[in-house]
């Protein structure tokens, strides 16, 4: 990942991340703004950059799961805080360094990489799950949006707005939609079992 985030910084024409982690950073406190991206540096470059300019040293990429932790949470019983170990932070000009925090820096905004089926996917779910801070996303709201019979469920049902031709079919209950969605534009076809219902699948 971080050979991958130099070669992103290459292609845009900006330096390459400094070393500095042989020297911690310290003195950071809890009221320190830190925004903490988790994962794939690729997708969320141009956060990064801008976070960087705005609030030079603010925005910290994690690149790997050993480089933070997960504390139990002072002041939300049964949420846990983001520690940061060790991170690249971004600032003015598209400079960025890997840095390492002593003591480790709590991160006040999350999010990062939660797309199902990406390698990095199921360390970024499993640091971002359950803290006591805002999230950008989670696991589960990935597996929810990439739907596509859900999305447009929501979408026509909930948000009155028009979707293309839907004709779907689904096996077994799929809780997660309702027994009889009166949706326009979406017909939902349950399948008990996909063998011996050809006719029914050819005459919807």
């Amino acid at each position: 990942a971080y050979e991958r985030l130099q070669s992103a910084l290459c292609q845009e024409g900006l330096p390459p991340t400094l070393d500095c982690s042989a020297e911690p950073r310290t003195g950071f406190g809890p009221l320190d703004m830190t925004v903490c991206i988790l994962g794939s540096p690729i997708p969320f470059l141009p956060v990064l950059l801008e976070g960087g300019t705005r609030c030079p040293g603010a925005m910290v990429l994690c690149l790997s799961p050993t480089w933070a932790s997960r504390v139990p949470s002072e002041s939300c019983p049964g949420a846990w805080s983001l520690l940061l170990s060790r991170g690249v932070s971004f600032k003015l000009g598209g400079h960025s360094a890997l840095e390492t925090f002593v003591p480790p820096r709590r991160a006040n905004y999350v999010t990062g990489t939660f797309t199902p089926g990406d390698p990095e996917g199921g360390w970024v779910g499993e640091l971002a799950r359950d803290l006591d801070c805002p999230t950008g996303g989670s696991v589960p709201l990935a597996h929810r949006l990439e739907d596509t019979l859900v999305t447009r469920w929501v979408l026509a049902a909930r948000a009155n707005l028009p979707v293309p031709p839907t004709l779907a079919f689904v096996l077994g209950a799929r809780g997660d939609l309702p027994a009889e969605p009166a949706v326009p534009g979406v017909r939902l076809v349950r399948l008990q079992d996909p063998q011996g219902q050809q006719s029914l699948v050819q005459q919807e």
